[in-house]
């Protein structure tokens, strides 16, 4: 399935705009259920652009402070659904700075999970996203995110393991992809987000070679206009 492109985001939306340094990169969120191969995506990003491109990655949350907390928590015995809300869009607000320094430095800045995951999995946790939206308020958000659409069923034939935290759970793993689907509808329809849609079900290298089919078009046309699959 080629990569299906929704209506950009210009970068120069001013309500979540942060101080820092001027930027020069693009941010692009890789983002899915768990299991869609979100990890595996953004290391062969990384490898086969950085041949041409100056690429940096991410993973959310955060090694920080407020991200261990959170994965610790999420691991062992989670806090309320609001409190984990709060820990989440707060490690996302600290690592600003550290964003904006890649971004001023790099080409583009790949993030393994970011804002729509933190959209999806607490509105999964009964947050209404609207509400996780104004937490993250000042947050930049991605210039496209690519979104790694999969079957839950697919998704879970692929590991053989226990579930693993809190956040793999049955109950919970169960509502998202619907969470993913009410999310991505919010923020295409209110944050103008331009998102590509891939078939996950698809061979990795197949997968990755769409991937690249669409950065690369990001990447050689930065204003975001007049993007097509």
């Amino acid at each position: 399935m080629a990569a299906d492109p929704a209506i950009p985001r210009p970068r120069s939306d001013a309500s979540v705009q942060v101080d820092g340094p001027s930027e020069s990169g693009l941010l692009l969120a890789i983002e899915g259920i768990d299991h869609s191969g979100k990890t595996t995506l953004t290391r062969t990003l990384a490898a086969r652009l950085r041949a041409r491109w100056r690429v940096e990655t991410l993973v959310e949350p955060s090694r920080g402070p407020i991200g261990a907390l959170f994965r610790h928590l999420s691991a062992t015995e989670p806090a309320p659904p609001m409190a984990m809300a709060l820990l989440s869009a707060a490690d996302r607000h600290a690592q600003q700075p550290h964003l904006l320094r890649h971004l001023a430095t790099h080409d583009l800045v790949l993030a393994d999970r970011y804002y729509l995951s933190g959209l999806a999995y607490h509105a999964a946790d009964g947050i209404e996203p609207t509400v996780y939206q104004r937490l993250c308020e000042r947050v930049r958000r991605p210039d496209a995110y690519l979104f790694l659409d999969l079957d839950p069923e697919q998704a879970a034939g692929r590991v053989d393991r226990p579930a693993d935290g809190y956040w793999e759970l049955s109950a919970l793993a169960a509502r998202l992809p619907g969470s993913y689907r009410r999310c991505l509808d919010l923020v295409v329809a209110s944050e103008q987000a331009a998102v590509f849609r891939l078939d996950a079900a698809r061979p990795a290298q197949a997968v990755a070679d769409a991937a690249i089919a669409a950065v690369t078009r990001l990447l050689t046309n930065p204003s975001l206009e007049g993007l097509s699959a």
